[in-house]
């Protein structure tokens, strides 16, 4: 562990949170109602990127995941301070009447990040950390896209019983699309197999976050998509490396 790299990290990815954290709040508190979904889900985009810098940065994962969960613990409380008061910025940004709707969003993620970085990357060991990306990236990019798309083109419901009733087809399909070229795009960074293995691990990943984010309801998609997406993209990764370890 290297303390001073650490600290660095840290105060980088405050920074970055706080760079679009606060503007984006600043925004939807003069938007209204109809205009402001952009703007929320620009959130879900910028907190997944973030997952970039906690694996690129870091020097080690439990500093990483110590940092993470600091920051998140300092949003929550300051989160439900504002809520306390009815700040517009937090009151305009949620979709849900509920006043748990934020800190259980950042509770979802605090125990993605949890699960993810400790298993892919304090268990399995920094080789494997790339993988946690696949969860977040494509959590954050699938479900923002689904979300927009549905609501503005969305045309056709899916109506199986498993599905949100919310969601249509064309939704679904582009969350899928969005997800897999998020996917792919962050394997390009990390770079763990060659093209075609990229290609197809994300092609899977953005079905599979997809599919999930298409049967979860009411926000529990920021939990359930990333750990779904990385379940089945860590089997295929470990396929795909084993293939081409043969060609």
């Amino acid at each position: 562990m290297d303390l001073r790299q650490d600290l660095v990290a840290m105060a980088f990815l405050i920074g970055y949170y706080l760079a679009f954290a606060i503007p984006i709040a600043l925004l939807s508190s003069f938007l209204p109602e109809a205009k402001r979904e952009p703007t929320r889900k620009s959130y879900h985009i910028f907190a997944s990127l973030s997952i970039i810098i906690i694996l690129s940065f870091f020097s080690a994962w439990y500093s990483a995941l110590i940092s993470v969960l600091l920051i998140m613990g300092i949003a929550l409380i300051l989160v439900v301070v504002l809520e306390k008061f009815k700040a517009p910025p937090i009151t305009k940004v949620k979709r849900y009447s509920k006043k748990s709707e934020i800190p259980s969003q950042i509770g979802f993620i605090c125990i993605v990040l949890f699960v993810l970085l400790t298993f892919f990357w304090g268990i399995l060991g920094e080789e494997y950390k790339f993988i946690a990306a696949i969860g977040v990236v494509a959590w954050g990019f699938g479900d923002a896209t689904s979300a927009l798309v549905g609501k503005s083109l969305g045309r056709n419901q899916l109506k199986q019983k498993i599905f949100d009733g919310e969601k249509t087809r064309e939704g679904t399909t582009a969350g899928a699309l969005a997800a897999s070229a998020g996917v792919f795009v962050a394997l390009l960074f990390f770079n763990p197999l060659a093209i075609p293995g990229q290609i197809i691990l994300a092609i899977f990943s953005g079905i599979t976050s997809a599919v999930v984010e298409a049967t979860s309801r009411k926000g529990v998609d920021t939990l359930t998509v990333p750990l779904a997406v990385c379940a089945v993209a860590a089997p295929l990764y470990f396929l795909l490396n084993y293939l081409e370890g043969l060609f």
